[in-house]
């Protein structure tokens, strides 16, 4: 199990409390329990006010006394919500809350599993280096902003041809779903495909 990355997202004390996690997953079950790390669906939020809720708490044990203006950024997203999209909270949130954070020399940080829910971690700024650097089976660890939050997949078509599509999370290939080369139809009009797909979260 590699585990070196928790020294640079939890205190001391906190990776203390680690210590019998014996693997990989148990690790992640550990970190979401403790509540050293939060996991959302890329929809939204599972509960109301969970990321900053979650950001509070950690700041609460990171720099005691510094607090951030939940009730603002909460806000400003009821207020934009009606021009949201499926999936666009959640990057609103990160983005808002990471104005305030980076006042203090706070870091949101995000682990990337190459799936579409959003693990969220939050870290000093003068780790962000050192934690991107660690390599763990659970995923590669990027910064916010290091992730555009839309997916590359790319089809071998029986032909040969390869096709590569971009879009966002949770947006569909319902139109423009043929092969480039010979125009044979690889994802119908209900975004469904029976082509092996390769997906890259980017």
């Amino acid at each position: 199990m590699k585990a070196n990355f928790l020294r640079y997202l939890v205190l001391p004390e906190e990776e203390k409390q680690l210590s019998t996690v014996t693997d990989d997953e148990q690790l992640l079950d550990a970190l979401l329990q403790q509540q050293y790390l939060t996991v959302t669906d890329w929809k939204g939020e599972d509960s109301p006010r969970q990321i900053g809720n979650f950001l509070q708490a950690r700041l609460n044990v990171l720099r005691p006394g510094f607090q951030i203006d939940i009730d603002s950024v909460y806000a400003s997203m009821e207020a934009e919500a009606s021009g949201f999209k499926a999936g666009d909270s959640v990057p609103f949130l990160l983005r808002s809350f990471q104005a305030l954070l980076e006042e203090e020399d706070f870091l949101t940080v995000l682990l990337d599993r190459g799936n579409d829910s959003y693990y969220i971690g939050l870290i000093t700024d003068k780790n962000k280096k050192d934690l991107k650097k660690q390599s763990t089976p659970l995923g590669k660890w990027r910064a916010l902003g290091d992730l555009s939050g839309e997916v590359l997949y790319t089809v071998y078509c029986s032909c040969g041809s390869m096709n590569v599509w971009q879009v966002k999370r949770g947006e569909l290939i319902d139109e423009e779903g043929d092969c480039t080369n010979c125009g044979k139809e690889i994802f119908d009009k209900k975004g469904q495909t029976t082509f092996k797909v390769i997906t890259e979260y980017i």
